[in-house]
């Protein structure tokens, strides 16, 4: 599988849904897919079920649509969307969040947007995997989720406590970083270099907008 530096992935996401959702649909559109595809062909498809399982909300609009007797935008927003979920998801399928906040240091994005998204992802992944610990003890203890008391009350004690633990843990980590001296800026390792993969990737998604303008 193929590492994408982490700008050229930002980059090229906005570009390409934006580009995507504005402009008629041809064929030459798919080229970037078809090159992430080769690229993540080990992870072809894990990402194909995760389509597959999004397309479960974009089908409700398509179906809607439908009714609504508008065939043709239905058509048109389900290969839209469709298009740029699975770009999306070619592109960072190896993602874990930080990278995309490296991306936006390198970038140059205001520091607090920096700042503001490091620390979402992690009440994110602390949050996360809290809640794996409690269906994991949930499913030792034997408990099966039904429609009586018992079961509403169970989750409505573990709602509680994730509420809690996650204004807990966001405390914790004000007074970690008061400690370290945060002044509203993280540090981040950067990486700009740039391999092949990355100069194709930059090419293909920026020859679309070439063609539109010349053609």
């Amino acid at each position: 599988m193929v590492e994408f530096n982490s700008s050229v992935r930002l980059i090229c996401a906005f570009l390409y849904s934006i580009f995507i959702s504005f402009n008629q649909i041809e064929i030459l559109y798919i080229l970037p897919i078809v090159f992430l595809l080769y690229c993540e062909y080990k992870s072809v498809l894990i990402i194909l079920k995760k389509l597959i399982f999004l397309n479960l909300f974009i089908v409700m609009i398509f179906i809607v649509l439908l009714i609504q007797n508008q065939v043709e935008d239905a058509i048109n927003i389900y290969i839209r969307t469709n298009m740029i979920i699975l770009f999306n998801l070619l592109l960072f399928s190896k993602s874990n969040g930080y990278d995309i906040v490296r991306a936006m240091n390198e970038l140059r994005f205001p520091k607090k947007i920096v700042s503001s998204t490091y620390f979402t992802l992690k009440m994110i992944q602390y949050l996360t995997d809290e809640i794996k610990r409690i269906r994991e003890t949930l499913k030792v203890r034997g408990f099966k989720a039904n429609t009586d008391i018992f079961s509403y009350e169970t989750f409505g004690n573990i709602f509680g406590h994730i509420f809690i633990t996650s204004i807990k843990k966001a405390n914790q980590m004000e007074d970690s970083f008061k400690l370290r001296g945060f002044h509203g800026r993280i540090y981040l390792i950067s990486n700009s270099s740039l391999n092949i993969y990355d100069v194709i990737l930059i090419f293909l998604v920026c020859m679309l907008f070439v063609k539109k303008v010349v053609v």
